[in-house]
């Protein structure tokens, strides 16, 4: 991804369409194009890639904004205000905007309204199946957790694991908001619980009996 020519600047934004802030940078991006039409752009949606594409110029989060050239790519860090955005435009290109606009704070609140609704407006089951990337950023945290807190339940959980894994079904799985609806019915959480419950209750027996030979020794 690079400008056929010397001169020539192209800017590329990475967005999600899942992602609400991905939806209030394309409208920045929009307006951007308009201030600046001797800059190519180009907007990327991150499903319609390999995931090796963003890999490739380094991009871990969305929406990330680049400005690239024929010899050099750089990548925008910074407010995502419209004056920021242009700031970083005449720093990389050295071009001033065609025509000056400014930017409609009213539609930003709306926008940032928009996206506090996502959280505040919904219960947590409905925030779950809108956003599941969501959830399994959770999950995922959470299980680190876990495993540094208590390090010794991990190699019991890994067995847990691989009991279930093998009669899980992936094909079975479709869109994937659906997938946390049918997770809850193909693993049996009860069971897996009571397995751990049964594992901490031998735990601390055997620390129980490991106290009560101590002690005794003591006494002797």
């Amino acid at each position: 991804m690079s400008s056929s020519q010397k001169n020539e600047y192209t800017a590329v934004l990475f967005y999600a369409s899942w992602c609400p802030f991905s939806s209030i940078f394309q409208s920045k991006f929009s307006t951007l194009s308009s201030m600046y039409p001797q800059v190519k752009h180009l907007m990327v949606e991150q499903t319609s890639v390999l995931p090796s594409v963003f890999s490739r110029y380094g991009i871990h989060s969305v929406p990330s904004l680049l400005i690239v050239d024929q010899k050099s790519r750089m990548r925008y860090h910074g407010q995502k205000d419209l004056q920021s955005l242009v700031n970083f435009y005449r720093k990389k290109t050295g071009l001033d905007p065609v025509v000056d606009m400014v930017e409609d704070t009213s539609c930003h609140s709306k926008s940032d309204q928009k996206v506090s609704q996502l959280w505040n407006g919904a219960s947590l089951k409905e925030k779950f199946l809108k956003e599941p990337y969501l959830l399994f950023s959770i999950l995922f945290v959470m299980s680190r957790g876990f495993q540094y807190l208590f390090p010794e339940i991990a190699p019991h959980i890994m067995a847990i694991w691989a009991a279930y894994v093998p009669h899980l079904n992936i094909g079975i799985f479709g869109d994937s908001r659906q997938i946390i609806g049918r997770v809850l019915h193909v693993i049996d959480v009860n069971g897996i619980w009571s397995k751990l419950k049964m594992c901490k209750t031998r735990n601390f027996h055997r620390g129980a009996r490991n106290a009560r030979v101590w002690a005794s020794s003591l006494t002797s």
